[in-house]
């Protein structure tokens, strides 16, 4: 199955899947109470944008007036071979509808030409709508998506402070690091910190210095965000991600492998981006981005190597790897691990806490702050635009906008691993970054423990003067 095809398929499911709930249950889901922001942020004039007014208003006004045949027009074909004219115009009256009016509070990868996702405002709660268009001269929907959202509940208690808050987070795990900054004069400035220095297993929040290095790369002229990449079958990973079921020479932009990348952690994206860099080249963005020790990730490990080595190599493998030098581990890597690579099958077992202090990518909770200011800085410059609309497609948590008029994020999981880093932008214009990261190499870690914790800083984070 093509890639293309895989994307309006799994689009028409989640829309099917919505009219059925709403059939089955005859009723709206319910959303926590909240009100719009004051100040609304104007959608761009693009052919995604000018298709979201669309929607927007077809929800607002109940899909007054709007028809079968209107509907035709508006949407790909290919798009209402899962859904008919009728159902989607009851998803615009009976399911969305009754939550309006929906505003866009925040944008959430930006505007570009084919694509507008945004977080919605309504006097009941939040949505959140993804919204993608075709190439064609009329730009018809060919992709969207309603989900109701709720904003985390405060776990701050109204006296506490960031000495609490680090006690909390330094109980996590046996090895935490935590940082939480402003951004001022170009750097980061600490507020709060917790083991800032200690270099941590982090997981698939190497990728932002992947994205960094194919930034780095744009601004020089080496690179272009529209450059198109072919589909490999020898870069295919495990999951997460769907570029692994683009068929071979399938070609897509530079921004929409990095946008898979950030956004759903995809590994087959994150692989064909370090073949097409250079893994030298993302290797030396790690110091170029403001990481201690660089040399912790030498060689970089593509992600279908790190499978290979934590589920095919033998201990005996496993220590003469660890043992050998880096341009010895080198060549392991292609003598060894990637013929295994070439093999790994998704219903393998998974080796549980296997060599999270060795085999793994690393980083302190300040390299990661670090890392986020890199790309802030870059994205300053017009071109750079693809840099925080694809930080910000995925935000995790959805924080308050009207707190928060920006939240960009990445984060990495493995057994015994978590990562979190945050960059956001509160509504007076100041830009804060946290970042937290901790490890267990016995037991399965506190995901949601940590979350709450993000959570309070992030509210002591909204209340620094």
């Amino acid at each position: 199955m093509r890639f293309t095809s895989f994307r309006v398929e799994r689009s028409r499911r989640r829309i099917v899947a919505l009219v059925v709930s709403l059939l089955l249950l005859g009723q709206l889901p319910g959303a926590a109470a909240q009100s719009p922001t004051s100040s609304d942020p104007a959608i761009p004039s693009t052919p995604a944008g000018i298709q979201l007014e669309w929607a927007l208003d077809q929800v607002n006004t109940l899909a007054a007036g709007l028809t079968a045949e209107r509907v035709v027009e508006q949407f790909d074909p290919l798009f209402l071979t899962g859904i008919t004219p009728e159902q989607l115009i009851d998803v615009f009256r009976f399911y969305v509808g009754p939550a309006g009016p929906l505003q866009v509070a925040r944008f959430e990868g930006g505007v570009t030409d084919q694509r507008a996702n945004a977080l919605l405002a309504g006097p009941a709660g939040y949505w959140r709508v993804a919204l993608s268009v075709d190439t064609g001269p009329a730009h018809r929907i060919n992709g969207l998506y309603f989900q109701p959202v709720w904003l985390p509940g405060s776990t701050v208690d109204p006296s506490a402070n960031w000495s609490d808050l680090k006690r909390r987070f330094d109980a996590l795990a046996p090895r935490t690091g935590f940082f939480a900054a402003e951004i001022t004069d170009g750097s980061c400035d600490p507020l709060a910190r917790v083991h800032p220095d200690e270099e941590l297993a982090i997981a698939s929040s190497f990728k932002l210095y992947v994205l960094g290095e194919l930034a780095h790369q744009v601004s020089l002229g080496a690179a272009s965000w529209d450059e198109l990449l072919a589909a490999d079958p020898e870069l295919v990973s495990l999951p997460n991600g769907d570029m692994r079921y683009a068929a071979a020479g399938d070609r897509f932009p530079l921004v929409k492998w990095a946008e898979q990348m950030i956004a759903q952690s995809d590994n087959t994206a994150t692989d064909h981006l370090i073949a097409r860099l250079g893994r030298t080249a993302v290797e030396t963005a790690f110091g170029r981005m403001g990481h201690a020790h660089p040399e912790l990730n030498q060689p970089l490990l593509m992600t279908r190597e790190w499978f290979a080595i934590k589920m095919r190599l033998s201990d005996d493998d496993l220590t003469r790897y660890l043992s050998a030098t880096v341009e010895d581990r080198r060549s392991l890597l292609e003598t060894m691990v990637q013929p295994q690579a070439a093999t790994l099958a998704e219903w393998e077992l998974w080796p549980a806490f296997r060599a999270i202090d060795t085999i793994e990518w690393f980083a302190s909770a300040a390299d990661l702050c670090n890392a986020v200011l890199d790309l802030w800085k870059l994205s300053a410059e017009p071109e750079m635009a693809p840099v925080l609309n694809t930080l910000s497609l995925q935000p995790n948590i959805t924080f308050d906008p009207g707190v928060w008029s920006y939240v960009g994020y990445k984060g990495g999981y493995e057994a015994g691993v978590k990562s979190d880093v945050w960059l956001l932008e509160r509504a007076d214009g100041r830009w804060f970054v946290l970042a937290g990261i901790i490890n267990n190499p016995l037991t399965e870690i506190d995901g949601y423990g940590m979350a709450d914790v993000m959570v309070a800083a992030a509210g002591l984070l909204a209340a620094t003067e």
